[in-house]
């Protein structure tokens, strides 16, 4: 179809929208927002996540954090599916205590256990 044949098209679409009512619609409501808990990351879905204490998200997390990107490497492993964490992330992450994994990953339940083994070998 040519581009003079495309907004002539476009043009009577939008004409028929607006003479049937279709172009005024209500919006659609905006998305719920995520819910933003100190120190969880990423946020949380409300009703997908179980209940945790924030403050033993951050203390999970805490070692992590202070490593340069490891984080970000944690992160990118996760949906890359390539495990490429560096070896000081690495040392943090087998120091993190296994209750911590769930609060951590709680919609990954098993990239902790895969990353440990990955981590233990280095």
């Amino acid at each position: 179809m040519s581009t003079a044949a495309q907004a002539i098209f476009s043009l009577v679409l939008m004409a028929t929208c607006a003479a049937t009512g279709l172009a005024h619609q209500p919006p659609l409501p905006p998305p719920p927002p995520f819910v933003t808990i100190p120190g969880q990351l990423p946020p949380g879905f409300p009703g997908l996540l179980p209940p945790s204490n924030p403050n033993d998200v951050t203390k999970c997390w805490s070692s992590l954090l202070n490593i340069q990107g490891c984080a970000s490497e944690i992160y990118s492993s996760i949906f890359t599916l390539k495990l490429g964490v560096g070896p000081a992330c690495c040392k943090a992450f087998l120091a993190i205590e296994e209750s911590c994994w769930p609060k951590m990953f709680p919609l990954t339940p098993f990239f902790a256990p895969l990353l440990k083994s990955t981590c233990a070998r280095h």
